[in-house]
C-alpha cells in the first residue's frame, strides 16, 4: 500500500469522485483531524460535504428499499437458491435510469398501496377487537345505546371468575327491592354482568360492585343489540378483508416493475456514497485535498485519473504506527481459502498472510477426516453446479469453491483408503445380486489399521507446525532479530525431530536412534542457556527451564493433530453401519428398496454431520496449532470508493465478468 495526497481545483472535485468510484481503487481516509492537529489547515481549510444532501438521499433509498421489500413479500415468484446480483452494462443500466421519474412513480405507487394495505390491517385489528368484547354479550337482548330509563340506570361490566357471586348478590340485594343483577355469561376469566338499579341507587351498587372487582364494559358509539353488533362487525371485517386481498394481489402484480426500482436504489446508493466520500476531503475557496491508500499495483490507473483531472499528487510509503488497510492477493486455488483467513481475522499489514501457506493442508485435513472418495463425489459434484449455475460473489463464492476444492481432496483420501459410502458397493453387490466383490484401498483402509493412520497424522501435523514455525523465523530474519529465529525456532527443530528419531527411530532404523539423540539434547541445552537471555539474574535461568518446559505445549499440539484419524475412522464406522442397517431386510424387490432408502438416509446425515466436522476441525488446527505459531492479525480490509451496488453489478460495455 502507498499513501496517496493529493490536491486539485474544487471545479475538477466532482468528476475525479465520480472516476474514483469508476476504478475502485483508492481507499479515501478521513481527514477532519488536521482541522484541529495541523495549523495551517486551523486557517485555510474547512470540511467538505454536504450533510443535508446525504440525509436527503439516506431517506430516498429507504423509502425504495421498502418498497422491494413489499414488492418481495407479496410476490409469487420463486426465490432463487442463492441471492446473485444481475449483470448489467453500463450502457443498459444508463439506459434503465434515463425513465428515473417513472421509477419514482413506480415506487410511490408501490408505497401507497402498501399504506393503505396497512390502514386495512390496522381497521381489521380494530373490528376484531371490537368483535371480540361484542361476543360474550350476544344473548343481551337491549339496545346498546339505551343506558338508562327515566327513573333507572342500566350498567354493563365484568367480576373476576373467582368472584363470590352469592355474597355479591346477597349484598346487592340486601335492603333494595328496585335493583336487578343478571349474569349475561361467563369464561375461565370473566363474569358477564347487566345490573339495574334505581337512579338513587346507582352509587351505593357500583360500590359494592367495585369491592367484588367490578370492572364496567361502556360500549360508547354502538347502536342496536350485542347480536346485531356482531352481525355488522363480522361483516366489515369480511369486506375490509377482501379489500386487503385485493390490494395485495395488486401489489404481486407489480413485481415486474423490481428491476427498474432495483437499478433506482443501487444508483441511490451510489449517489449517496459520492456524496460521502466529500465529508472525507478538506477544502478551501478554489481547491480540495484528498488523501487515501492506494495498492501498489494500481498507480498507474490512478495516476491516469489523477493527472486527467488537472491534480497534484505524490505517494509515499506508510509510517511507523499507521493503521494501513489491508488486500491480499492470491492465486486461484488459494483466493477460496481466504474465507478461512477473513472468519479469523485479517493479517497486520506488516504481518504474513498465512492462506497460501495452509490452503494444500486445510484441503488435505478435510479430505483425511471425511475420508470416503463417494462423499467427495457428492460435495465436488454439488459445488461445481453451484458455480456454474450461479453468479456467486464474495464469501458465498469463496465457500463454495473452497469446498469444491475439498470434495476433490476427499475422493483422493478416499480413494487411498477405499471408502466409496463407506462399503456399499460390496454389501449392495452381496445382498441384492449374492456376489461377493472386492474394492481395494489404493494406500490402506484406516478401520483395519488405525495406528497407521495416527502415525501420519502425527507427521502430517509436525510439518504443518514446522511450516508455522519456519514462517515465524523467516518473519524474525526479515526484521534482523536472527538470534531469536535461531535459539527460539531452530533449536525447537532440532529438539522435535532430534526427539522423534530418538523415541520412535528405531521401527525405521537402529541407526538414526543415538544421532536423534544427540540432536534433542543440544537442541534442549540450547533453550536452556538462552532462553532468558532477555531477562536479568535468576531470571536468565528460569528463562531457560521455561522455554524447555514448552515442550509440553508442543506435544499438545502435536497430539491435537490425532484428530484427524478420529474423524475419519467415525466417518467410515458409521457409513458402515448404515450399509449393515440398509443390508438387514435381505435381498429381493423390498429388501433392494429398503437398502436404497437406508442408503439415501443414513448417507445424507453422516455426509452432513461429518463434513461439518471435517469444516470446523480442519478451520480449528489452523487458527490454534498453526496460526498460534507465527500469526500477527488485527488488520482491517481495504475498503475502497466503488460502486458498491447491491442488486446490480455493472460492468463495462466491452465485458462481462465479474467486476
Amino acid at each position: 500500500m502507498k499513501k496517496l495526497a493529493a490536491i486539485g481545483l474544487d471545479t475538477a472535485k466532482e468528476k475525479l469522485i465520480s472516476d474514483l468510484m469508476e476504478l475502485g481503487a483508492v481507499q479515501i481516509t478521513d481527514q477532519s483531524s488536521k482541522l484541529v492537529e495541523d495549523e495551517i489547515w486551523k486557517d485555510f481549510g474547512v470540511k467538505d460535504g454536504n450533510e443535508t444532501e446525504v440525509a436527503s438521499l439516506e431517506l430516498l433509498i429507504n423509502r425504495v428499499s421498502l418498497a422491494m421489500d413489499t414488492l418481495d413479500r407479496f410476490s409469487t415468484a420463486k426465490s432463487p437458491l442463492f441471492f446473485t446480483r444481475r449483470v448489467m452494462k453500463k450502457a443498459e443500466f444508463a439506459e434503465t435510469l434515463k425513465n428515473r421519474d417513472k421509477i419514482y412513480q413506480d415506487v410511490e405507487r408501490v408505497m401507497a398501496l402498501s399504506e393503505q394495505r396497512h390502514k386495512l390491517k390496522e381497521l381489521i385489528n380494530k373490528k376484531n377487537t371490537e368483535l371480540t368484547a361484542i361476543r360474550p354479550w350476544a344473548v343481551y337482548d337491549l339496545p346498546l345505546e339505551i343506558e338508562e330509563t327515566k327513573h333507572t340506570m342500566i350498567n354493563l361490566g365484568v367480576v373476576p371468575s373467582a368472584a363470590d357471586m352469592d355474597a355479591l348478590t346477597q349484598r346487592i340485594y340486601d335492603g333494595r327491592e328496585a335493583v336487578e343483577m343478571k349474569e349475561i355469561g361467563r369464561d375461565k376469566d370473566l363474569i358477564y354482568l347487566v345490573v339495574v338499579t334505581m337512579k338513587d341507587q346507582e352509587e351505593d351498587v357500583l360500590t359494592i360492585l367495585k369491592q367484588h372487582g367490578y370492572t364496567p364494559t361502556p360500549f360508547k358509539g354502538f347502536k342496536g343489540t350485542p347480536a346485531e353488533n356482531e352481525k355488522r362487525l363480522t361483516g366489515e371485517i369480511s369486506r375490509c378483508e377482501k379489500k386487503c386481498s385485493e390490494v395485495e394481489k395488486e401489489i404481486s402484480s407489480l413485481y415486474p416493475l423490481k428491476p427498474g426500482i432495483e437499478c433506482l436504489y443501487d444508483q441511490l446508493v451510489m449517489e449517496r456514497d459520492h456524496e460521502k466520500t466529500k465529508e472525507r476531503l478538506l477544502k478551501t475557496r478554489r481547491t480540495f485535498c484528498l488523501e487515501g491508500w492506494v495498492p501498489e499495483t494500481c498507480m498507474e490507473a490512478v495516476n491516469k485519473s489523477l493527472l486527467d483531472n488537472g491534480c497534484c499528487f505524490e505517494y509515499r510509503e506508510p509510517e511507523d504506527g499507521e493503521n494501513v488497510p489491508i488486500l491480499t492477493v492470491n492465486s486461484s486455488f488459494v483466493d477460496p481459502f481466504e474465507a478461512i483467513t477473513e472468519m479469523y481475522s485479517l493479517p497486520d499489514y506488516r504481518g504474513v498472510d498465512p492462506t497460501k501457506y495452509f490452503a494444500l493442508f486445510y484441503a488435505m485435513f478435510f479430505g483425511i477426516m471425511l475420508s470416503d472418495a463417494g462423499y467427495g463425489i457428492v460435495i465436488a459434484a454439488a459445488c461445481f453446479i453451484l458455480l456454474r449455475k450461479f453468479a456467486l460473489e464474495g464469501m458465498t463464492y469463496r465457500m463454495i469453491k473452497m469446498f469444491f476444492y475439498c470434495g476433490l481432496s476427499t475422493v483422493f483420501w478416499g480413494a487411498l483408503f477405499g471408502g466409496w459410502f463407506g462399503d456399499f458397493f460390496q454389501v449392495a453387490a452381496k445382498t441384492v445380486f449374492h456376489k461377493e466383490i472386492t474394492i481395494n484401498p489404493i494406500w490402506f483402509n484406516p478401520i483395519d489399521d488405525p495406528t497407521r493412520l495416527l502415525i501420519w497424522s502425527l507427521i502430517f501435523g509436525v510439518i504443518h507446525l514446522f511450516l508455522g514455525m519456519g514462517i515465524k523465523a523467516g518473519m524474525l530474519i526479515k526484521r534482523g532479530q536472527w538470534k531469536d529465529a535461531v535459539f527460539d525456532i531452530f533449536s525447537w527443530y532440532m529438539v522435535i525431530t532430534g526427539g522423534a528419531m530418538w523415541l520412535a527411530g528405531g521401527s525405521i532404523s537402529q541407526a538414526i536412534v543415538k544421532p536423534g539423540m544427540y540432536l534433542a539434547i543440544v537442541g534442549a541445552v540450547i533453550l536452556l542457556l538462552t532462553g532468558g537471555r532477555n531477562n536479568k539474574g535468576i531470571g536468565k535461568v528460569t528463562g531457560g527451564l521455561s522455554a524447555l518446559y514448552s515442550i509440553t505445549s508442543y506435544i499438545s499440539d502435536i497430539l491435537s493433530y490425532s484428530r484427524l484419524l478420529a474423524l475419519g475412522l467415525a466417518t467410515g464406522v458409521i457409513a458402515t453401519v448404515v450399509n449393515t442397517m440398509g443390508s438387514l431386510a435381505g435381498g429381493g424387490v423390498f429388501g433392494t428398496i429398503v437398502l436404497l432408502v437406508v442408503f439415501v438416509i443414513g448417507h445424507t446425515f453422516n455426509l452432513a454431520i461429518n463434513a461439518l466436522g471435517a469444516f470446523v476441525h480442519s478451520s480449528r488446527l489452523q487458527y490454534i496449532e498453526f496460526f498460534g505459531k507465527f500469526y500477527e492479525d488485527g488488520g482491517d480490509e481495504f475498503d475502497p470508493l466503488r460502486k458498491n451496488t447491491k442488486y446490480i453489478r455493472i460492468t463495462s460495455d466491452t465485458d462481462g465478468g465479474r467486476k
